[in-house]
């Protein structure tokens, strides 16, 4: 099997920080289209097994690098909040 470990370290980040991030809608399209931006601008890591994701996410340790992913997630947040495309709060 073969894993982005970007994808999980995307999802987790989103989970810790949803409401610090101030989205108005927390459905699972609006979260399923941050983690969908943010992922598009993200490179990916790819794994082989689940345990080794948390190899590449103790590359994340650096500040800077966390900072970096945090700022894409929050750039992505806003995109999504300011025209959230699901049917809880219309197109």
């Amino acid at each position: 099997m073969v894993i982005n470990a970007m994808e999980r370290i995307m999802k987790e980040l989103l989970d810790e920080y949803k409401h610090g991030l101030h989205i108005k809608c927390t459905c699972s399209e609006c979260m399923d289209d941050i983690l969908a931006l943010s992922l598009n601008q993200t490179k990916p890591r790819y794994v082989t097994n689940i345990d080794k994701v948390m190899y590449v996410k103790a590359e994340f340790i650096d500040k800077q690098e966390m900072t970096t992913l945090l700022v894409k997630l929050a750039e992505c947040a806003k995109l999504v909040s300011d025209k959230p495309l699901c049917q809880t709060q219309g197109v």
